[in-house]
């Protein structure tokens, strides 16, 4: 069970902190356990407010502290990549699959997303605006979660796992 100021990560990929945990709330479904989560950057007035059911499993996950983040550092050179010609079964699919919240499958899409920019730009194309959108999204939320664990600055997160892989 979670507790006030966890840092966690909602079904978005987003950085959140639980600012309540709400006991007998009622939100017309009877009585239940809530967390009250807002997220942790760009909300400085707490104005988006998440109310998430304690009891429903794997909508929110602890964020990823220190020794996580470096043994997923550790392991994205042996992670495959993939890559599915139809735009609109890989946009359902790599959804599903930053859906599960999954680092590992993270790195995937990132992996996969960022081999398929420099394959297009070897022939002078670029990435679909669909998938460039998805792959800024994603990085934007795993990098935020990787601040936050390693307590350094976002600007800093492509340079610290570079600096890892190489080490």
């Amino acid at each position: 069970m979670f507790k006030k100021e966890d840092i966690v990560i909602n079904k978005k990929g987003q950085v959140c902190k639980i600012i309540d945990v709400l006991e007998n709330y009622d939100v017309g479904l009877g009585p239940n356990t809530y967390y009250v989560l807002v997220p942790y950057f760009g909300n400085v007035d707490d104005s988006i407010k998440y109310y998430i059911p304690a009891d429903k499993e794997g909508i929110i996950r602890s964020a990823l502290k220190k020794n996580d983040i470096d043994s997923l550092i550790d392991k994205i050179p042996s992670i495959k990549e993939i890559w599915i010609t139809n735009p609109k079964v890989r946009k359902t699919k790599f959804r599903e699959l930053y859906d599960s919240g999954d680092p590992i499958e993270i790195f995937k899409l990132i992996k996969s997303f960022e081999k398929k920019k420099k394959d297009l730009a070897r022939e002078n194309k670029f990435l679909s605006f669909t998938d460039e959108s998805f792959l800024r999204e994603i990085k934007t939320n795993i990098y935020n979660e990787f601040s936050v664990g390693l307590n350094v600055d976002v600007t800093k997160i492509e340079e610290y796992i570079s600096t890892r892989l190489k080490g």
